[in-house]
């Protein structure tokens, strides 16, 4: 898949978004990160999917202008992900402490060259006050990926 925005030969770095539903924190990652950053590849999923998007998340991610068609909640598992060790990066949105430490369940599936990183971000299923917080947070961390 080559882009304008990548030099030709060169392969695009890979990142994965991973939350527990893929309905909110990641799927928004994985929207804004697809419009804002064309010279690296994303997608996300999660370890437990809700199998539907949170919608005040898609509203809001659309009111910013981010597009958000496509976006679907899918599990470490679907083909759009997997292989699991082929990421470059792997991105935890913050509720995934139990199974992203040193001897974690998604930590075992990766490659020993893929980085993972937290970014500790509040549940928008619990407080959908955050959603704005959220979206400008990811905006931020996307811009330096």
């Amino acid at each position: 898949m080559e882009d304008a925005d990548v030099p030709t030969g060169t392969k695009k770095k890979r990142v994965l978004f991973v939350c527990g539903h893929n309905a909110g924190r990641s799927i928004a990652a994985e929207a804004i990160a697809r419009k804002n950053r064309l010279d690296i590849q994303v997608a996300s999923a999660g370890t437990a999917p809700s199998g539907k998007v949170n919608q005040a998340v898609l509203d809001a991610l659309q009111a910013a202008g981010v597009p958000t068609e496509d976006l679907r909640s899918k599990s470490l598992e679907d083909d759009e992900v997997t292989p699991l060790d082929s990421w470059d990066m792997v991105i935890t949105m913050g509720c995934m402490q139990m199974q992203c430490g040193t001897d974690g369940a998604l930590k075992a599936k990766l490659s020993a060259q893929t980085k993972l990183e937290d970014w500790g971000l509040p549940d928008p299923a619990k407080d959908p006050a955050v959603i704005p917080f959220i979206i400008e947070s990811i905006q931020q961390r996307v811009a330096t990926l």
